[in-house]
């Protein structure tokens, strides 16, 4: 784990702990030995900064940093909690971030210190505790599980990370090797044959006309056929292939290789797979274009694997989010409850009408951030896309924007594959998000252009733009400039795009406006 990775976690610890301190039975109180602790805890990670990059990498210090971290909780706990509590909560944390930094072998030794020092706190709280007790029996052995599938996981993503880091360095030597070679034709095919039916990718080539000509294992099996029945075959005729097609003929056409390209097919069971592709021109002996090459990837597991990380990302702001909701939803409860005695107490029509709108206002925002919340948290596994006309889309969110000037040009066609509510929330977001950054002279320009796998939409508006600092935050949840925002909106938004097989990205100058950029698959794609 980098250095400036472990430090940043450790601080993020060190501050749970201190604040877990803080509201213990004990409290945390000047010159008290949990003061002690948790200046020495906090002071560890300054003096560990200095420790220069290079020795981070050797297991004796990443060790001896964990292996800190497990004494001054327990110190901690010692201190300030006593065995009542569930303090102990702490260790897994630990435990986590030691695993993840560590393989097996480094996060076990962890483990085993965390559990003789929890051990020995409760024999010492309690010395008549049987071997049965539930504090006993079941967190000890969650302290190893915790640990031997934190380790797992972090080295499934390694081995993930370089395996797909080798495949495409191994596919643009591949790509050099076939150019070279094809001044003779008859040593390209012998040899081909060898390196593409070892290649672990799947590696299909076709002529001009749409047959294939070439095609190893991996491709037909990616592919759900075999070599026999595919090679030959015409790709136009085969049904689930359309997409792949298209790519390959714009390749011929264009004579432009791509690289690095998600695509959708179906195979022979009419399963939608997910596909990863990078493909080139095949020149003949005389230079003229004579087919296309294309390297596959199947990106299914890939993709189940992004799925779970983004879960885990979301899961990890449950306790921010509980709190937060807590002390912006009891606000609004607050002027309800308030405003309701009061409308009890009055027949003045005036003050009632005031009172309800206020009640209403109050349930309004109480409703508000409920839905944001929802949209946050919600795992989609499938987008219900339709044809969308983005233009159209976006013209209806602009109407009746009052005194803002909108413009609204590029490219004609402006046609997706998406779900309309979905994009309709991304777009008002970011447009009523320009709106309120603009104060004298408001103007929002729109603009669409088309590239090759990709529609555009350009936002750019004359605001007071955003700071450097804030750049950094913005796609955080529940970060917010706004006095009454929820925090949640571009990170909805950002969700939103990721979930159409998008991306978002924004430029911005303060005092110089900003400009967002919101990246879609074309219909074609």
């Amino acid at each position: 784990m980098k250095k400036r990775i472990l430090l940043l976690l450790r601080f993020v610890l060190i501050l749970a702990t201190i604040v877990m301190m803080t509201y213990s039975k004990r409290g945390l109180h000047i010159a008290s030995p949990g003061y002690l602790v948790a200046l020495a805890y906090f002071i560890s990670n300054i003096i560990f900064y200095f420790i220069p990059e290079s020795k981070f990498s050797r297991p004796i210090i990443t060790f001896a940093i964990f292996l800190t971290d497990v004494v001054a909780i327990s110190l901690a706990i010692y201190f300030t909690q006593g065995m009542q509590t569930d303090f102990y909560l702490i260790y897994f944390l630990i435990i986590f971030i030691a695993s993840v930094g560590q393989d097996l072998r480094g996060s076990i030794p962890i483990a085993v210190v965390a559990s003789i020092l929890y051990g020995w706190l409760l024999l010492r709280a309690n010395p008549g505790i049987s071997i049965l007790d539930s504090a006993i029996l079941i967190r000890i052995p969650f302290i190893f599980i915790v640990s031997i599938i934190s380790s797992y996981w972090s080295t499934e993503i390694r081995r993930e990370l370089m395996e797909k880091k080798e495949l495409e360095n191994f596919a643009r030597r591949l790509e050099e090797e076939i150019a070279r070679m094809t001044a003779d034709e008859s040593d390209l095919k012998s040899y081909s044959n060898t390196v593409i039916n070892s290649v672990a990718s799947g590696v299909i080539a076709v002529g001009n006309d749409g047959v294939i000509t070439t095609i190893n294992p991996e491709a037909a099996r990616v592919l759900g056929s075999s070599q026999a029945e595919l090679t030959g075959k015409n790709i136009k005729d085969t049904p689930g292939l359309e997409a792949l097609w298209t790519k390959m003929q714009q390749v011929i056409d264009t004579k432009t290789p791509i690289e690095r390209l998600q695509i959708s097919i179906k195979d022979t069971s009419n399963n939608t797979l997910p596909i990863g592709l990078s493909a080139s021109p095949m020149s003949s002996s005389n230079s003229n274009i004579s087919g296309c090459v294309a390297i596959l990837r199947d990106l299914s597991d890939i993709k189940a694997l992004e799925e779970k990380l983004r879960h885990a990302e979301r899961l990890s702001y449950l306790g921010k989010m509980a709190s937060w909701v807590a002390h912006e939803i009891r606000n609004p409860l607050t002027a309800i409850d308030g405003f309701s005695q009061l409308l009890a107490k009055t027949r003045d029509q005036e003050k009632i009408q005031a009172f309800s709108v206020e009640i209403h206002r109050g349930t309004k925002r109480i409703n508000h951030i409920i839905d944001d919340i929802l949209t946050f948290a919600r795992t989609r596994t499938h987008i219900k896309a339709v044809d969308i006309d983005l233009r159209q889309l976006i013209t209806q969110i602009t109407e009746n924007l009052g005194n803002v000037r909108i413009f609204i040009n590029g490219d004609a066609n402006t046609a997706i594959k998406g779900e309309e509510e979905s994009l309709k929330s991304l777009f008002n977001n970011l447009i009523h998000n320009s709106i309120d950054a603009m104060d004298k002279d408001p103007v929002l320009t729109i603009k669409f252009y088309n590239t090759d796998q990709w529609l555009v939409t350009e936002l750019t508006d004359n605001g007071k733009g955003i700071s450097e600092e804030n750049m950094k935050k913005l796609f955080t949840p529940f970060f917010t400039t706004k006095s009454r925002g929820t925090g949640l909106g571009l990170a909805i938004v950002k969700k939103i795009a990721d979930d159409h097989g998008g991306r978002l990205e924004i430029e911005s100058e303060e005092g110089k406006g900003t400009t967002c950029r919101v990246y879609l698959p074309s219909e074609e794609k």
